[in-house]
């Protein structure tokens, strides 16, 4: 609601700006207004000492205002301060049928509901008072003469009207105040609704145009029509109270009076199946008026007149030429009124500025054509022709009950780039709109012209081709008077992020902006988080979604198509939801898809139904019932199920007769659409391991849409229908097990670790075929569910390398379906990933909104549209639901009860920030992790409860308010006391090979290798610290780099950090380009690892330790290490100057093999290290190829060693170290599970990471699992045991990042 500006003492208010105040929405008469000259000024003054606050209104010309405008304005504004005692509750944000005051309802019991703001906690609503006026002066002074009633209890949404009837053309004001359980409010302020024209009765007047052609137009492929201009005068010679225009204008219209645009709409009205559902536009024109007075409308063509006329008629709708219907209902002081109404008595004229507006081609727009001031009164028309008087639309005219698309935003140019005479405009954003342009130094005639595209080519020019057969260009064309002029087109709009203009001289970027256009909907979400590619994902999610928004969800907005698919959203609208309040424009396609219905029962592919596709597949028209279980859900909107239900009902019931067999569904038509192919220059995939059976999508849909119908049923209280549908789910589940499950247990190929299940599987053991069933539910048996999730994880890890291999129907499942089997850290992967294919490979390679095909640039561009958003999937619902937590309780829908749930568990999830303002208010859930503590920040919204998870995994429920929690992080076995990332952002990508040493002074040193990847010459030694007593580790810092000269680098390896006893801090480590090559290298520190020294070379010919840390045994300093040329072989260095001169035993002996007629090394075996044994040995255990760990003994000081032998602990050919405990207990690191059979002199995977026991050396025995996430890799650890006794363990988290683990003994 429009309020007056704050009242100030002595502020001069003009008259223009008090029109405004009595103009918007009727909360102020305008009338009041009339007798003040249109210069006239007031001076408002406050008078002192009086309650309430009382102005006097002073003239400053001594002209003479109306007591009523002066009260009527000042009661306005008093009805904001709320009463004494009030102002902790406040009632705001009336709407009417979810709309902010509309003058178009369609029906004269609409539903009502409000927000309860305050800063009180645990608000809650015990009743409410709701009155309802025939004027704005009633409803101020509590009379409610339409509805008065109190209401006990909680409701604050969807209160159903349910007073005195409501006919059409009805004004109603209304007012809420409420008690709760902190208070009662004041009351609210004054809002507004009209009923609009409810019936053909209602109507008077005709529908007027012209049809046919004028001789200019170009009735073709690429049609060219000009726009229609329409204008009536006419004089009102009473008092006007209030004055309503009706109109609806196809396929758009823009409306003037008196010169005046009215409504700041664009593209209007929506588009619709015109044989189903005319839509108009109501606006309240009272302040437009004078006595003289001028109407003029202006027609463009929409989507009534189709874009490509006289293509594939069987296929494209057309409903037409363009036509007008209008009502200026007028109501005076006296009582009367008067209609002024479209006939052929208007004066028309075709051949104005707008020579074509085509949706696809653009727009041309002629200035030398323009009629002047055709709008306004006195203009000569008698050249014009009339209006004639046009064929019915077939469709029933019926009030819009959603927002009109607006300009949302404009945006300034990023860059201009001249070619010649041509400018290259870019944006920086791929939106949907128009570029406004600033026109100067045209000579009449001259022609400009903008193109537009979405990518350039590589020589920087416009990349046109997946435009397909759209022209998308605009043209202007001047009439030598512009003189700075700001131009538009007005029908059209285009879907770019550049823009080519031509015939402008000297063009500046300044003279260029972007309009975003849109529906007019709230920005409901809000998300951010720690990793910059995710933070990219979801800014190209959202530009996406809004970019494709125009009356109805389109697929694209750019090439020659712009439809409704519904596939494109079935899943997506939740997603949606969360960042726009979708709900109304939801319930408009929900009618649009009901309306496009065959008789049958038949839903089609794409509603409204302007392409004529009706296959009779299920997974597309499923967008129905998805998204009417969406309002239910997000919004508690149950219209969409009450209305919709039937429509729905017969659809399912004639897929069942058409086309079950058996309880199966074989009806699918696009399959899992856009799935990744097997090269990235294909589009579809050709291969069939990829590809899923179409009968087993269908039938998995099939099985979900009885369950989703079972629900509406038991919502309407239709309890046998609901028992039928859940009836017929489980006989599709039964069948759909028999025909698709394949069951073979004990068939992995390895211990049965996550990425090794059983041929235990669905279809053809695709990521899709396997996500279906799981996340619809059809899985009873835990052992095949255990080994179909393994399978997926197979899927995405080992085939597809962690990333994505699902299209548009497993995309749609696949981030909950993860999350709900434990695996958020996978779909954080996915989330985050940016290599192919995955929604970062398509923001780091210059996407600002989501591409159509997963490999847009490489697959055929011309076939991809670069704003689509079908590959979205659940992605967008799954980070406000998981990341952020945020959920609805379905027993509770539209959040009045909240079920706050985030994924705390992931490791490397440091901070989440999302917020979504439901129907109630903003709920925020931010948390953020912090040295392992987690922070929490949450927001719950008044006359709302919620649940909230913590992350020690208890639960708390709250009302609303504001709250911050702080809590450790659980850890994952009670002996861990410190669970933690050395750092979360470095300068350089990759880091390995970490090890950890205890100072002298208590302060813990970790070192480690980082660069853009091992052997890249980058690579260099860093250093974190952990102070004795801190909780944090400092940044890291680069201590050796790998330059050799001026031209040489090579890269540096395997630091091994150690505190030589009453010495210095030093760092061993190798400079090499590739193993073979490497040299011993070594820094000091003589001030516990803050300063350090420059690199110094080890003796020659010695590496130092090659992974793990020396040992002091008995004053001898002892090196573990190992080389890997000329086959794998371990050996020792030591010393007995603590570490001044060096020298080595000869390499450790193993049994020979004979293998393909030559003699070899059995066991080979690297990177020892080294315990101390109870009888006083040493023993050295080592990484092999062998599957096994191996063992060798040392009896005299580690000066020679045993032959190398096996032991039973399995070995994965990775890194491991080891720690004799000071009460004598052995402890290894290491990954524990064997290589899987079938690979050989390979590598197992990395991970689980587990720490083992040993007494002897030789036995081992789980003891902790540190990490088990199917993405690999944890490797390479170090573990010590420090002076107090605590174990600490360091080791490479998946080369991302180096963790630190303390515990216990």
């Amino acid at each position: 609601m429009f309020l007056p500006p704050k009242l100030t003492k002595n502020r001069k208010l003009s008259y223009p700006e008090l029109r405004l105040i009595g103009s918007e929405n009727n909360v102020l008469r305008p009338h009041a207004f009339v007798h003040a000259p249109i210069k006239q000024t007031f001076m408002v003054t406050k008078e002192k000492n009086t309650r309430p606050y009382i102005y006097k209104l002073r003239i400053m010309n001594k002209t003479i205002i109306t007591v009523m405008a002066a009260l009527a304005m000042l009661n306005a504004y008093a009805a904001k301060k709320p009463g004494k005692g009030t102002a902790a509750i406040r009632v705001v944000d009336l709407r009417t049928e979810r709309m902010t005051a509309p003058l178009s309802i369609n029906t004269p019991t609409p539903r009502l509901g409000w927000r309860i703001e305050s800063g009180k906690k645990n608000v809650m609503q015990t009743s409410c008072r709701i009155i309802v006026a025939s004027t704005y002066e009633k409803a101020m002074a509590g009379k409610g003469d339409l509805w008065d009633t109190t209401i006990s209890g909680d409701q604050s949404q969807w209160v159903n009207y349910a007073g005195k009837q409501l006919r059409s053309n009805t004004p109603c004001y209304w007012r809420v105040k409420v008690a709760t359980t902190q208070g009662e409010s004041a009351w609210s302020d004054v809002q507004m609704w009209n009923i609009g024209l409810l019936t053909e009765s209602d109507w008077s007047g005709q529908w007027i145009g012209f049809d046919a052609a004028k001789p200019w137009d170009k009735e073709e492929i690429h049609s060219q029509l000009s726009s229609r201009y329409i204008r009536k005068e006419f004089k009102l010679d009473k008092k006007v109270r209030r004055a309503t225009l009706y109109i609806s204008g196809l396929g758009m219209y823009e409306a003037f009076i008196n010169g005046r645009k009215v409504g700041d709409q664009v593209l209007a009205p929506a588009p619709t199946d015109y044989r189903k559902t005319v839509l108009y536009n109501a606006f309240d024109v009272t302040s437009m008026l004078t006595t003289e007075n001028a109407i003029g409308v202006a027609l463009g063509n929409g989507r009534y007149y189709t874009m490509q006329q006289k293509k594939k008629p069987y296929k494209i709708t057309n409903f037409g030429y363009p036509k007008l219907r209008a009502n200026l209902i007028v109501e005076f002081e006296d009582g009367t009124r008067k209609t002024i109404s479209t006939d052929s008595k208007w004066k028309l004229n075709a051949d104005g500025a707008i020579r074509s507006n085509n949706e696809y081609d653009g727009e041309i727009y002629d200035a030398r054509k323009e009629f002047g001031a055709w709008t306004s009164a006195g203009f000569d028309d008698s050249r014009w022709e009339n209006a004639e008087r046009v064929a019915i639309p077939e469709g029933t005219i019926r009030g819009a009950m959603a927002p009109n698309m607006k300009v949302q935003q404009q945006m300034s140019a990023k860059s201009i780039t001249m070619h010649g005479d041509t400018a290259i405009i870019d944006l920086g954003q791929n939106i949907a709109g128009w570029l406004k342009l600033k026109i100067n130094g045209a000579a009449e005639g001259d022609s400009i012209k903008i193109c537009f595209a979405e990518t350039l080519t590589k020589d920087g020019r416009l990349y046109r081709e997946n435009l397909r057969h759209a022209l998308s260009t605009d043209c202007y064309i001047a009439n030598g008077k512009e003189n700075g002029r700001w131009w538009t087109p007005t029908f059209v709009y285009h879907g770019f992020r550049y823009a080519q203009i031509t015939g402008l001289k000297n063009p500046k970027k300044e003279d260029f902006i972007g309009e975003v256009v849109s529906d007019e909907m709230e920005k409901t979400g809000f998300f951010a988080s720690s990793d910059s590619i995710l933070n990219k994902v979801y800014h190209n999610a959202e530009w996406g979604i809004l970019a494709n928004y125009k009356g109805m969800p389109v697929d694209c907005p750019q090439r020659d198509e712009r439809q409704p698919w519904l596939g494109d959203r079935t899943r997506g609208c939740l997603g949606e939801s969360f960042i726009f309040d979708n709900n109304l424009l939801y319930n408009k396609w929900d009618r649009d898809i009901c309306e496009a219905q065959r008789e049958d029962g038949c839903i089609p592919d794409v509603a409204p139904a302007y392409w004529n596709y009706y296959s009779d597949n299920i997974t597309w028209p499923a967008a129905l019932p998805f998204s009417m279980e969406m309002q239910y859900d997000q919004f508690a909107d149950t219209s969409a199920i009450s209305k919709f239900y039937p429509a729905a009902r017969k659809w399912i019931s004639h897929m069942e007769y058409q086309y079950e067999k058996d309880g199966l569904m074989p009806r699918d038509k696009y399959g899992d659409w856009c799935v990744p192919p097997e090269d990235i220059k294909m589009i579809h995939s050709k291969d069939p391991k990829r590809v899923t059976d179409g009968t087993l999508i269908a039938t998995a849909y099939y099985y979900l849409l009885n369950k989703k119908m079972q629900r509406f049923a038991y919502i309407l209280g239709k309890k046998n229908e609901a028992e039928a549908f859940a009836q017929k789910a489980e006989t599709v589940k039964k069948a759909f097990n028999r025909k698709f499950l394949t069951i073979k247990p004990r068939t992995h190929k390895a211990y049965g670790g996550l990425l090794y299940p059983d041929s235990t599987f669905y279809g053809n053991n695709t990521a899709t075929a396997n996500l279906l069933p799981l996340a619809f539910g059809m899985t009873d048996n835990p052992y095949v569910k255990t080994e179909v999730e393994k399978n997926i994880l197979k899927n995405i890890i080992t085939d597809n390398k962690g990333r994505i291999s699902c299209g548009v129907i497993g995309v749609q499942w696949l981030m909950h379906a993860l999350s709900d089997m434990g695996r958020t850290d996978v779909a954080w992967l996915l989330a985050t990933n940016k290599a192919y294919p995955s929604w970062g490979y398509m923001a780091e390679n210059g996407a600002t909104t989501t591409w159509e095909l997963w490999n847009g640039n490489t697959a055929s561009p011309k076939m991809n549209s670069g704003n689509h958003v079908m590959l979205l999937g659940d992605l967008v619902s799954w980070i406000y639901q998981n990341l952020g937590g945020i959920n609805s309780d379905p027993a509770k829908p539209g959040y009045k009860h909240i079920i706050l749930k985030p994924e705390f568990g992931v490791d490397e999830i440091d901070n989440i920030n999302a917020s979504f303002k439901s129907i109630y208010g903003n709920i925020t859930s931010h948390w953020r992790k912090q040295d392992g503590t987690l922070h929490w920040d949450v927001e719950i919204p008044a006359n709302t409860t919620a649940t909230l998870f913590m992350p020690d995994g208890t639960t708390r429920e709250t009302g609303s308010g504001k709250y911050s929690f702080t809590q450790k992080l659980p850890t994952r076995d009670p002996h861990i006391l410190a669970d933690e990332f050395l750092y979360t952002k470095a300068s350089f990508p990759e880091c390995h090979s970490a090890t950890i040493a205890e100072t002298k002074n208590g302060d813990l040193v970790a070192t480690y290798f980082g660069g853009t990847k091992e052997r890249n010459p980058d690579v260099c030694i860093w250093v974190s610290r952990k102070p004795k007593g801190s909780s944090s580790w400092t940044l890291p810092q680069m201590v050796a780099d790998g330059v050799m000269n001026d031209s040489v680098r090579k890269a540096c390896w395997n630091p091994v950090v150690y505190q030589i006893p009453d010495g210095d801090l030093v760092i061993y480590f190798k400079i090499g380009n590739k193993v073979s090559d490497w040299t011993g290298w070594m820094v000091r520190s003589k001030d516990g690892g803050k300063t350090w020294s420059k690199r110094m070379p080890l003796q020659q010919d010695f590496l130092g330790p090659v992974k793990n840390k020396p040992v002091l045994s008995k004053g001898r300093l002892i090196a573990p290490t190992s080389i890997e040329s000329d086959g794998w072989r371990l050996y020792f260095e030591y010393s007995d100057d603590m570490g001044k001169t060096w020298k080595r035993t000869p390499y450790v002996a193993t049994d020979s093999i004979m293998q393909d007629g030559k003699m070899r090394i059995k066991d080979l075996a690297i990177q020892p290290t080294i315990i101390f044994l109870s009888d006083g040995r040493l023993a050295a255990l080592a990484r092999t190829r062998s599957e096994h760990v191996a063992i060798t003994y040392s009896s005299d000081n580690g000066e020679t060693w045993t032959k190398l032998k096996l032991l039973s602990l399995p070995n994965n050919n990775s890194g491991l170290d080891a720690v004799t405990l000071n009460n004598g207990m052995h402890v290894m690191i290491c990954n524990e599970k064997p290589i899987p059979h079938g690979i050989k002199n390979g590598k197992g995977l990395r991970t689980p990471l587990s720490l083992m026991k040993s007494d002897d050396g030789e036995n081992w025995h789980h003891w902790i699992t540190l990490e088990d996430s199917p993405i690999s890799q944890y490797s390479y650890p170090s573990i010590i045991q420090t002076t107090d006794g605590h174990i600490h363990c360091i080791y490479t988290w998946r080369r991302q990042r180096i963790k630190h683990i303390e515990l216990l003994p």
